[in-house]
């Protein structure tokens, strides 16, 4: 039988704000279940302590700056001025392996610049991936930045991690080397954000990887080149324009301290 007494004076209050009450919760469900798909999903491997990311993330200062040494890689120490987060704070003057690693700045700009500070574990991970590149003709990689000051409010002695510990670059585009004689507005460049032609969501590399949408040469060789380094485990994180929107521009390269998974994404 229906109930056709009039409500209490307060009740259609009350009924609004239990009303509003579940559309908090079910809008709060769903913000969680939305995060929930966004989580990177990093992959665990057992073998992750022989990966050259994992061996070079432990390291300590001076063992890292010693295998540079070893390697013939030129760098400067960066003595003058504070840079917190960092452990090992690199400059590079020269090439790494035959590919120089420089953002976007005028020389000058650059040797003064905290955004082409690198830490000395992730330049390891660059010798490497000097090998891959130069393969493929490439000596040049500009990126927007590998180090990003923390705030001022960071506290001292503490280390960062991605950015805030010059881990990561952020790498914009690739330069072909030039043949002799030829001037550098010939450079043939692989550009990320208008060569890359991937899909988010997608794979980037591995089983179930799908291909460019456009499969012109640059987009193919941008691929090829990702997937060899993510095969080659040279970096902890891989994130493409595959990832998200934030990357459209971009791939992100980065060596992570005290972890045992990798992500290509």
């Amino acid at each position: 039988m229906v109930d056709h007494r009039i409500p209490r004076r307060g009740a259609p209050r009350t009924f609004a704000v239990l009303i509003a009450a579940l559309l908090v919760v079910a809008s709060g469900s769903a913000d969680a279940r939305g995060k929930a798909k966004k989580r990177p999903r990093v992959t665990f491997d057992a073998a992750w302590a022989s990966h050259p990311s994992a061996l070079y993330a432990g390291l300590s200062a001076a063992k890292c700056t010693d295998e540079l040494g070893r390697r013939g890689v030129a760098f400067t120490p960066v003595t003058q001025g504070p840079t917190p987060g960092v452990l090992a704070p690199v400059r590079l003057p020269k090439d790494v392996g035959g590919v120089v690693y420089r953002s976007q700045a005028t020389p000058n700009v650059r040797a003064q610049s905290p955004y082409d500070i690198f830490d000395c574990r992730l330049v390891l991970a660059l010798s490497d991936f000097s090998k891959i590149l130069v393969a493929h003709d490439i000596d040049e990689v500009v990126m927007f930045s590998a180090w990003r000051p923390p705030p001022r409010s960071w506290p001292e002695g503490k280390l960062g991690t991605r950015h805030l510990g010059a881990l990561a670059i952020d790498v914009e585009r690739l330069g072909k080397k030039l043949g002799d004689g030829q001037p550098e507005k010939a450079r043939v460049w692989l550009n990320i954000e208008s060569n890359w032609a991937g899909s988010i969501g997608a794979p980037a590399c591995g089983s179930g990887a799908a291909a460019p949408k456009a499969k012109s040469p640059a987009a193919l060789e941008l691929r090829s080149i990702v997937c060899e380094a993510a095969d080659k485990h040279l970096f902890t994180s891989i994130l493409t324009p595959n990832y998200n929107r934030a990357h459209e521009n971009h791939v992100h390269l980065e060596v992570t301290p005290d972890v045992t998974w990798h992500l290509v994404r």
